[in-house]
């Protein structure tokens, strides 16, 4: 079986969760969305409070500074830094692992110099109506209401990506293709882009 790893990034309301999860389904590969990789952070010891901090800008001052040795994070005066380290690695291990999906996370650039495996770095966005209707359909808010949570995910997801990458989260140069969710729907981009990785890379049984 060949080692295929589909990263995808996508807008809030987008879809991309979706769309990643139904392509995994269909080529019976492991999928790891936002949730499911923060768990594993959190397993490993990295508090959700700082991940938060990381998402939000801030930067956390650590005991290392100080020379104190105990604990996890006893190697970083910064507990930026060691949170940013820790999600890196651990995306690497997943993509390394098996075949699988990878929703956000900006595991599109830091997977972009990975050797032996088969990579798609997709990018899933939507006009902002489009996404303020999903949004109000998901969450059952009003227009108002998910158009203040939209600006607040987009403006949380660019600051995570910043400090993770060092770059615009809007940036075309990490990813192989950029998709209109709204222009086919969850199974038709879904479809497509497995159409796009059996051109690219042959079936997954190969």
């Amino acid at each position: 079986m060949r080692h295929l790893v589909i990263t995808i990034g996508c807008e809030y309301g987008a879809k991309g969760n979706a769309i990643g999860r139904k392509i995994a389904e269909d080529l019976n590969i492991k999928f790891y969305n936002r949730d499911l990789v923060d768990e594993i952070i959190e397993e490993v010891g990295i508090p959700k409070e700082i991940m938060e901090k990381v998402e939000e800008g801030g930067t956390i001052a650590g005991k290392g500074a100080e020379g104190d040795v105990r604990g996890s994070f006893s190697k970083y005066a910064d507990l930026t830094d060691r949170a940013i380290h820790v999600q890196k690695q651990i995306i690497r291990k997943l993509a390394e692992k098996e075949s699988c999906v990878i929703i956000g996370r900006s595991a599109d650039y830091i997977l972009k110099d990975t050797k032996d495996i088969d990579l798609l770095r997709a990018f899933i966005y939507a006009p902002d109506e489009v996404r303020i209707h999903n949004i109000m359909k998901s969450h059952n808010l009003s227009e108002k209401d998910a158009k203040i949570l939209l600006l607040e995910k987009d403006k949380r997801y660019h600051k995570r990506h910043l400090a993770l990458t060092g770059s615009n989260r809007g940036d075309r140069h990490n990813r192989d293709i950029l998709m209109n969710s709204s222009y086919l729907g969850i199974e038709g981009t879904a479809e497509y882009l497995e159409e796009l990785i059996r051109r690219k890379f042959g079936s997954e049984e190969e």
